[in-house]
């Protein structure tokens, strides 16, 4: 199988996508959106 320059970017944007997703920045944005289901519509 012949890897080509098009699956080194596949991968590249995927292991990107990956570290932002789990970033020590955005833990606690996802925390907070993650309890809007059982707020009771307070603001």
């Amino acid at each position: 199988m012949e890897l080509t320059v098009y699956h080194f970017l596949l991968m590249a944007v995927f292991i990107g996508i990956v570290i932002w997703v789990f970033g020590k920045k955005r833990k606690s944005r996802f925390e907070k959106d993650a309890r809007i289901p059982f707020e009771d519509g307070k603001s």
